[in-house]
């Protein structure tokens, strides 16, 4: 029975994940991108760098979540770990970061824990990237202060979110939830942090290689902010991969630089264009190709050779 329910559960997962991705899609193709076109022709140049700062933007999220998976005894750092990962880039479109819960299910089908365990690592995932990002912007909003306390601001929030999150494991030290202290207080928990600060800095700095020649005010500060301050913000509403709220955020912002409107929306386009919509049919390539080799029938001998060479044991 209980195989049954996880059955029917992905089922129905798949067909939201790939009625939200029909979606998407139309919303992507029905759209006018003539525009955005006729912008990249005329700055080629450009491509190659911000796929580039894109992919360290992913790859930098993709290490800190593979380590966090390692550090509740899973085995993460492999290519089934990196395959599970990058599947979850076929999530994106999903409301409410429902996406979230590809990551999870691919570790389970790889037979690396329990779907319980996996769930657990992906919570901490999603809390020490918060952290990151709010480390982030406290210290940037403190360096317009004061620019040589920015580091501390960064620290003062990591120390807190720590001391807080530690304080939580304490109260549920006798549910599914709870975690050792020895957790929190750790060095590979900032140093989690710190990658997840990383890639959202790649985030702003992609953002900043689209808008640097724009008219208007925008510098590598307000990249670095609103960046990342939209991205969380326009998926915290709920919709779709954040689709509407995320654009409109940054453009607002970009306003406020003194952009001029002509120039919002193409620049927008651009910049979701490699950060978002691309990795999109990468994660759905990843997750074809992970759910073919799980549904492949295989002889004892095979099975135990695939395990080997997944890491799986």
């Amino acid at each position: 029975m209980k195989a049954r329910i996880i059955k029917y559960t992905r089922l129905s997962a798949f067909v939201l994940l790939a009625v939200m991705t029909v979606f998407g899609v139309y919303e992507f193709v029905t759209g006018d991108w003539s525009d955005v076109i006729a912008y990249w022709q005329q700055n080629l140049a450009i491509i190659p760098l911000l796929i580039l700062i894109s992919v360290i933007d992913v790859g930098l999220e993709g290490v800190a979540w593979m380590w966090v998976y390692h550090r509740f005894g899973i085995r993460a750092f492999d290519r089934g770990g990196a395959s599970a990962f990058l599947a979850g880039r076929a999530g994106l479109l999903l409301p409410a970061q429902l996406g979230r819960l590809i990551r999870p299910d691919a570790m389970t089908k790889l037979k690396r824990a329990s779907l319980r365990e996996c769930l657990k690592a992906e919570a901490v995932v999603f809390v020490l990237d918060s952290v990151s990002v709010l480390a982030l912007l406290g210290a940037l909003i403190v360096y317009r202060i004061v620019p040589l306390a920015a580091p501390l601001a960064a620290a003062g929030v990591i120390a807190f979110s720590v001391f807080m999150g530690n304080w939580i494991a304490g109260k549920l030290t006798h549910t599914r939830m709870h975690l050792p202290s020895t957790f929190w207080w750790a060095w590979p928990t900032l140093g989690i942090i710190v990658v997840d600060m990383a890639g959202w800095i790649a985030h702003g700095l992609a953002l900043h290689v689209v808008v640097a020649d724009l008219p208007g005010n925008m510098t590598l500060w307000d990249s670095l902010f609103f960046g990342p301050g939209t991205a969380v913000l326009g998926v915290s509403t709920g919709l779709p991969g954040g689709i509407g709220a995320t654009e409109g955020l940054l453009g607002a912002s970009m306003r406020l630089r003194s952009v001029p409107v002509e120039h919002l929306a193409l620049a927008i386009a651009a910049f979701r264009l490699i950060t978002f919509w691309m990795w999109i049919p990468i994660g759905w390539l990843v997750l074809a190709v992970l759910n073919r080799r799980l549904s492949r029938p295989v002889s004892s001998e095979s099975a135990a050779e695939l395990a080997e060479s997944e890491g799986i044991g």
